[in-house]
């Protein structure tokens, strides 16, 4: 495949990474097309949100975005990640609402190659049901706001097609921190794709006005 080093993500470069992705699906299989896609740009994704929860370390935004930010072939892979496998897409969600500690990088890696496997869907289950129903299970603001900075990052990066997965995962963030901006996003996802089950999802919490447990304690 040949790429551009500069610009916006085309629609056959898009296609293109698909095709590969689903190919190499077909030929190592999923957990090693997974591993080998995913792996290099989850874990520049979750650098840079430690880095900005770490209020010990001093930046700039420009520079921080600089230095930690998922370059035009990251920003493909994640897109191609994420529109493929909700797995991917979810932990790309969990990393963003859930510390590190408590969803380190080697449990992610394994819920997005093996998503169905016993002991991941039920440590997912239990990570989501603990954010939502824990009064104390507050946000990491400087961490969310990072995710989503990034996840728009990537939006602007790609087709509009490609775009409704993002949005979907922004929306859910925002309404995990209590913004109102979490309707607009997942109207955003859609409009794209009117099947974005995530996104119907943070619609429906927003209109009938349930939100984690830590919003009622403020």
């Amino acid at each position: 495949m040949t790429t551009n080093k500069t610009g916006r993500i085309t629609g056959t470069e898009m296609e293109e990474a698909i095709s590969r992705f689903e190919r190499d699906c077909r030929s190592d299989g999923v957990g090693e097309t997974v591993r080998s896609f995913i792996r290099e740009p989850l874990f520049i994704w979750m650098d840079a949100l430690a880095q900005a929860s770490d209020e010990s370390v001093s930046h700039s935004e420009g520079e921080f975005h600089a230095e930690c930010g998922l370059d035009r072939n990251m920003i493909m892979r994640t897109t191609v990640g994420i529109n493929r496998m909700l797995s991917i897409r979810d932990v790309f969600l969990i990393s963003a609402i859930v510390d590190e500690r408590y969803a380190d990088r080697d449990f992610l890696m394994s819920f997005a190659e093996r998503p169905k496997l016993s002991r991941n869907a039920q440590r997912l289950e239990q990570l989501l049901s603990d954010a939502f129903r824990d009064p104390l299970a507050r946000p990491d603001m400087k961490r969310c706001d990072q995710a989503i900075n990034m996840l728009f990052d990537i939006i602007d990066m790609i087709p509009k097609t490609y775009r409704a997965q993002p949005f979907a995962v922004i929306s859910y963030i925002m309404w995990w921190m209590g913004q109102e901006g979490a309707m607009a996003s997942a109207i955003s996802a859609l409009a794209i794709d009117d099947q974005c089950s995530l996104a119907a999802i943070v619609c429906s919490a927003v209109e009938r006005r349930i939100g984690p447990a830590w919003t009622s304690e403020t």
